[in-house]
């Protein structure tokens, strides 16, 4: 009888994620506070975040979405993850000294923008900017556009290969966020894909936030990236949506 395979279950933020038993959870973003109820049933939580959600700039007067900022970062502070991962680290001194005066109990360490495109690549194979055939079936007015923005990137890092490239070139918090726990805990175990979809990225569970982009933010370089990660190790899924890439958990 074979012994039975660690459980990791990763969460996003996306409405109506059923979400199975695990022997861990990594949380991507708002997920840690959207589905708090559901988390700290699991004997490790880790919070994988991008540093914006906690900086003090979100929080100042005169910032449209000020009050919700707040609301969400006392959420964050309440909360009881066992670790918390920043996606950057140019601000990760500054957030850190925030929630420590805060009393935020929970350790918070950072991964760079370069050390998190080399993580994707070398678990996945794919590294940033991730350019799927998908992209050029779309409409040349787009095509145009985001070309422009992917010949930058190369320009940039000709001078600095630490530059970050667009959010429609490089996986989403929930696709890192996967592959960070495929880092930790290696192939032996498996891994169940929750509350992370690939339709109508722009939609959270606060609310619709469209910000005029042409080309939703990370759902090529998702796709190719969880296609690759499906052939290397054990996924699994509760989304109907992503039974395309991933065998549904049963």
């Amino acid at each position: 009888m074979s012994a039975k395979k660690t459980r990791i279950v990763i969460l996003g933020a996306k409405p109506g994620a059923v979400i199975p038993e695990g022997d861990a959870i990594w949380c991507a973003n708002s997920a840690l506070v959207s589905y708090a109820e559901n988390v700290y049933r699991f004997p490790e939580v880790v919070s994988v975040m991008n540093p914006d959600l906690l900086h003090p700039k979100e929080r100042q007067e005169g910032v449209a979405d000020r009050e919700m900022n707040e609301q969400y970062y006392r959420k964050i502070l309440a909360s009881r993850p066992n670790r918390m991962i920043l996606t950057r680290t140019s601000s990760l001194a500054l957030v850190k000294a925030e929630l420590d005066a805060a009393a935020f109990s929970a350790p918070v360490s950072g991964i760079s923008i370069y050390d998190r495109r080399m993580l994707v690549g070398r678990i996945s194979g794919c590294y940033d900017p991730i350019v799927t055939s998908d992209f050029f079936r779309l409409p040349n007015k787009i095509k145009i556009r985001y070309a422009g923005s992917l010949a930058s990137t190369f320009l940039k890092r000709l001078r600095n290969h630490k530059k970050d490239c667009g959010s429609a070139f490089r996986p989403s918090t929930g696709v890192l966020a996967l592959v960070m726990a495929i880092n930790e805990y290696g192939p032996g175990a498996e891994y169940v894909i929750c509350g992370i979809g690939i339709h109508k990225r722009l939609e959270y569970l606060s609310g619709t936030k469209t910000k005029g982009r042409l080309l939703q933010p990370h759902v090529y370089a998702d796709t190719k990236v969880l296609r690759k990660l499906a052939d290397r190790y054990s996924l699994f899924t509760t989304e109907p949506e992503l039974t395309s890439l991933m065998p549904p958990l049963r």
